[in-house]
């Protein structure tokens, strides 16, 4: 069993608050069924946290940070008294909203060579926390609180050979407490770890843009590629949603030929449209712009915006009532009759 330590802290929602709660916490021991059960959440977490992350510069670029400087403290010395650091942390930045009292598991482990460090929270039962000891915890009671919500919580988990300055920078983490459970609550992810996602929110928006832009000049049909330039559109209503490309291209509706269309030419390949990134519509924007025109006798035309003047000659035939005439010439390639949606 690769588990060295295993800590759990009672939290209260501390945020904003002049007085903050006594912590109180414990050592967990190898054995029993909350041993087995953290056992499970240790070894599903390889899998489970899929969302890479990574904590955060200094705002003058050195390479520190609080949290991070707090997690390699309990990796190096695993203790009631490092641990109850990190469970501060958590405890000045939770609020009520984020699911008032809550349990924090810290778990340091070594697989081979690497030293992991395992955090997990779990909301706690109310009716079971009058019963907490101050600054102590005890095994029965964890387990009356925890047992109920074994299946809901937040994890982040860090892996690395050495505990150098230049080491535990990266992790990955998930959140199975929001539904999809591809994405990340705020304060767990910015707040709580000072953390951000690996793939920057201009480099996915960026690399999502340009593989929409190659699958609609390389589309097998009117149809897909008609379905690729309204997704063009609509991204701009995903500004700020932290998911993967996949996730997204699902909520504005694309077909599967679609989506296979993007997945065949996504820069770096398609494994990275399972990356979650923070949506940038401005930046989308910039490398995947088309311009529609609609004019008033049914006529609607849409073209690639950096080339929209060359596919259409436009030609003003009355400023004054905004009347234009546009010309445009070209092989037909493809024709079809369809609904509009």
């Amino acid at each position: 069993m690769p588990i060295e330590r295993i800590h759990s802290f009672l939290v209260h929602p501390g945020k904003n608050e002049e007085e903050q709660v006594r912590i109180s916490g414990t050592t967990i021991p190898h054995n029993g069924a909350l041993f087995r059960m953290l056992s499970k959440v240790y070894d599903r977490s390889i899998d489970e946290c899929d969302i890479p992350i990574m904590f955060r510069k200094r705002d003058d670029g050195v390479q520190q940070n609080p949290c991070r400087d707090l997690v390699v403290a309990y990796g190096q010395q695993p203790t009631l008294i490092t641990g109850k650091r990190i469970a501060a942390r958590l405890q000045s930045i939770s609020t009520r909203q984020s699911g008032q009292v809550g349990l924090l598991f810290l778990m340091k482990a070594t697989e081979g060579n690497e030293h992991v460090i395992l955090l997990s929270r779990f909301p706690a039962d109310q009716g079971v926390v009058v019963q907490e000891r101050a600054e102590q915890l005890d095994v029965e009671f964890i387990e009356r609180v925890f047992m109920k919500n074994a299946k809901s919580y937040k994890s982040a988990r860090y892996s690395h050979q050495s505990f150098q300055p230049g080491s535990f920078w990266k992790g990955a983490a998930v959140d199975l407490q929001i539904s999809g459970a591809r994405e990340l609550s705020d304060y767990w992810i910015s707040e709580f770890l000072d953390s951000i996602l690996q793939t920057t929110s201009a480099a996915g928006s960026k690399r999502l843009a340009v593989a929409l832009m190659g699958a609609i000049k390389s589309a097998p049909s009117v149809d897909v590629r008609s379905e690729l330039v309204a997704a063009a559109q609509l991204m701009r209503g995903q500004n700020g949603r932290r998911q993967t490309a996949v996730r997204l291209l699902e909520r504005v509706g694309l077909s599967d030929q679609a989506v296979r269309a993007i997945a065949d030419g996504y820069p770096g390949g398609a494994v990275l449209m399972e990356d979650t990134f923070e949506m940038n519509a401005a930046e989308f924007q910039r490398f995947a712009a088309y311009r529609a025109v609609e004019l008033d006798n049914g006529g609607l035309l849409v073209g690639e915006d950096a080339r929209f003047e060359e596919i259409f000659n436009e030609e003003i035939v009355d400023a004054a009532q905004h009347r234009v005439r546009y010309r445009t010439e070209g092989n037909v390639v493809n024709e079809t009759l369809r609904k509009l949606r």
